[in-house]
């Protein structure tokens, strides 16, 4: 079965990004990427863009964390066709692509490794939770009480700002 000229284009767009981003991605953060935020393509074109280059193994999902939330990563042969067909996209996208991937890549990489939620204890109290999760493991997990819903709505607001220099402090204060 021969493929469009237009689903050939989406599955280098997103192979594209993916190269560009170099980092593994969450299924709602490629959608966002590619048509929320951009319009690259259509949302039901994305979806089964993304199953598409799974069945070929030119994406690979793997579930990551206690939550088994999926991640997306371009594999070797990905690589290759995005090399091979790399031409075929055209060069003001490329562009585009690579001008937004510059401006949003550490936001996309915060939202994906530093995760975080709070939620009202029987007593009035809240928990928050927090946690910075690479690929693979659960770097740091901290639950803490707060009195208030104002104070635990701060700090789960602010914690994709403040993750990375409180896991450096805490880091270097434990191993003093």
């Amino acid at each position: 079965m021969e493929q469009s000229e237009e689903e050939l284009i989406n599955k280098l767009i997103v192979l594209f990004v993916f190269d560009k981003m170099d980092i593994a991605l969450d299924y709602n953060s490629i959608i966002n990427i590619c048509y929320t935020q951009n319009g690259w393509m259509l949302p039901l074109y994305c979806m089964d863009t993304i199953d598409k280059l799974t069945k070929c193994n030119f994406i690979h999902k793997a579930e990551r964390g206690k939550d088994r939330n999926k991640l997306y990563t371009m594999t070797p042969e990905g690589r290759e066709c995005l090399a091979n067909f790399y031409s075929r996209i055209p060069e003001s996208l490329r562009q585009e692509i690579s001008d937004y991937v510059k401006v949003n890549r550490m936001s996309y990489k915060r939202r994906q490794e530093y995760r975080h939620s709070y939620y009202k204890n029987k007593d009035g109290s809240y928990t928050v939770y927090l946690r910075i999760e690479d690929p693979s493991s659960t770097l740091l997990e901290m639950r803490f009480v707060v009195a208030n819903n104002s104070t635990a709505k701060y700090i789960n607001e602010n914690w994709e700002k403040r993750a990375a220099s409180i896991y450096l402090m805490l880091h270097d204060q434990l191993t003093e």
